[in-house]
């Protein structure tokens, strides 16, 4: 039996999660443990890793293009940079926070090297995989 969420609910959640997010991206992590908790969960890296295999996959050529148009030419040199974000995030070493939500910007915003022309995929796939670690 499924419990259901009121709207306003579901819409505030969203909005603490939005705001921890800004303020975990700039430093406070100690502030919002229970955001930190949820972005490096089993769960939540299982997930993020699913969507690069999918990212991976698409850019091989084994799977059909997704709805999202790739920057499949510039992303191709760069598999090696992808299949090692995705192997951190399968591997069950702790990851960071920060790491956690850049790799949530680079599957989910527009402005990211997987879509958005920028001058270098290289630099931005190599700043993923930094944050990731746990210091």
């Amino acid at each position: 039996m499924a419990i259901s969420v009121h709207p306003r609910e579901w819409v505030e959640r969203r909005r603490a999660r939005r705001d921890a997010d800004y303020w975990i991206a700039h430093g406070f992590e100690a502030r919002y443990p229970w955001r930190v908790a949820e972005l490096t969960s089993e769960r939540e890296r299982k997930t993020c890793a699913r969507s690069l295999h999918g990212v991976i996959g698409e850019l091989r050529g084994a799977k059909m293009p997704g709805a999202a148009p790739l920057r499949r030419a510039a992303l191709r040199p760069r598999l090696a940079q992808l299949e090692a974000i995705e192997a951190r995030l399968r591997d069950g070493e702790p990851v960071s926070a920060i790491g956690m939500l850049a790799v949530n910007t680079l599957l989910t915003s527009p402005d990211s090297c997987l879509f958005a022309p920028v001058e270098s995929v290289e630099p931005c796939l190599r700043s993923v995989l930094v944050k990731l670690q746990v210091h």
